[in-house]
């Protein structure tokens, strides 16, 4: 009997270790992300739920951001989305690929209204072959 107690708690704490580890793609898309075909581009997001896209250094428009497990007509509890909102309320919506997966730097979407994917890179001095 103990040691069955002992092995839960073990395999308890080990998982509770592990999760802390994985941060949630709402914490892991902050920060700066440049264009890859565009390094002049840059998209910012912040703690507080907004994404600030700049050109140039100038800053063009400022969207508030969810990250969930659907956006508009789009729903699946496998994958996750970007939800934009303006501020006139309109919202534009993007499937996650992938966030700094294995911290390779990259930000990985598709834009669901054309279906074109956007790769975004969070060294401005790095660059990826598609």
């Amino acid at each position: 009997m103990k040691k069955l107690l002992f092995v839960l708690s073990l395999l308890f704490f080990v998982s509770a270790i592990f999760a802390q580890n994985q941060d949630p793609s709402s914490k892991r898309i902050l920060g700066n992300w440049y264009s890859n075909t565009n390094r002049s581009t840059k998209w910012v997001f912040t703690q507080d739920g907004k994404v600030y896209n700049y050109n140039n250094n100038q800053m063009k428009v400022m969207y508030k951001y969810t990250v969930s497990h659907s956006c508009q007509n789009y729903s699946d509890d496998t994958a996750e989305f970007v939800t934009l909102r303006d501020k006139d309320g309109n919202e534009f919506c993007f499937k996650i690929n992938g966030i700094n997966e294995n911290k390779n730097g990259i930000l990985s979407l598709i834009n669901l209204s054309n279906m074109q994917p956007l790769v975004f890179v969070n060294d401005e001095k790095s660059k990826i072959v598609q």
